[in-house]
């Protein structure tokens, strides 16, 4: 499975895509990439972090793409992306694609667990079946790395786009959940173009592995998980319960060793019952 393709081209159902980038490391010319490609469905694209105009010039000029000004509009601003996502799909008679660019300047003005809870319930088939495809940006240099970690729990799909030394040439890291439980990895090196293409220079296969990934530290304000030295003496460490196990099988044998205080008579103690 090539991960990349499937997300630029939509092959594989992934309801949400996380993209994660920063400053040196723009992750915009993948949302160009992936609306080339999704042509079939109206795509919408909530603007929260620059003008409308600005996206028109970064999105190719295609008549299912359609622009939310989140930015300086007055009434969106009062909207909540839950509302403004309920909004669009009360109007559309298509299934559609969301774009959001970018949570990271929605979460400095809302509070994280609204949003994490709008993201839920927006990605629900249940509650907006039209929704096909929900596509969002986050920069790893303005938001907490403990919320990106919650957000990616989420996500089907994650993607980090990675800076170099040269900033023409980008490093990707991409991760699909499958739905039996594995994750597939995929890491890529490619040059950006001017037309925010993506010429790739290596394409390493992708690596298959299980989904046990450690659990993040600051998730919580006590310990989650074992150092190697208490793994290692958890290992090591023999229950009761065992060494019956490893004994010779003697059935169903009980052994009784009477105490000094036991009032041991062998004799019959019905006997005076007259049975």
């Amino acid at each position: 499975m090539n991960v990349y393709d499937s997300v630029v081209r939509g092959t594989q159902a992934s309801r949400l895509i996380l993209i994660e980038d920063s400053f040196l490391a723009k992750g915009q010319f993948l949302l160009h990439l992936i609306s080339a490609n999704r042509k079939s469905y109206d795509i919408h694209v909530l603007c929260y972090e620059h003008l409308v105009s600005k996206y028109q010039t970064l999105f190719p000029s295609l008549s299912n793409i359609h622009y939310h000004d989140c930015m300086t509009n007055i009434l969106s601003l009062n909207l909540s992306m839950y509302e403004t996502v309920s909004s669009i799909i009360e109007k559309s008679t298509r299934n559609i694609v969301i774009f959001i660019d970018s949570l990271s300047m929605y979460l400095l003005r809302t509070a994280f667990s609204k949003v994490y809870k709008e993201l839920l319930d927006i990605t629900s088939s249940d509650k907006f079946p039209k929704i096909v495809q929900f596509v969002a940006v986050i920069h790893n240099d303005i938001t907490e790395v403990n919320q990106i970690e919650h957000l990616k729990n989420l996500c089907k799909t994650h993607v980090q786009v990675q800076s170099t030394n040269n900033p023409l040439f980008l490093n990707l890291r991409l991760e699909h959940k499958r739905s039996n439980g594995k994750c597939v990895i995929q890491k890529l090196k490619g040059e950006l173009k001017s037309d925010c293409s993506f010429k790739l220079i290596n394409d390493l296969p992708p690596q298959k592995i299980e989904e046990d990934k450690g659990i993040p530290t600051n998730l919580a304000s006590f310990k989650l998980d074992l150092q190697e030295n208490e793994k290692k003496a958890k290992e090591e460490l023999i229950l009761p319960y065992t060494l019956v196990q490893n004994t010779s099988n003697t059935g169903g044998m009980i052994h009784y060793v009477p105490d000094e205080a036991d009032d041991w008579d062998e004799e019959d103690p019905d006997d005076d019952l007259e049975i």
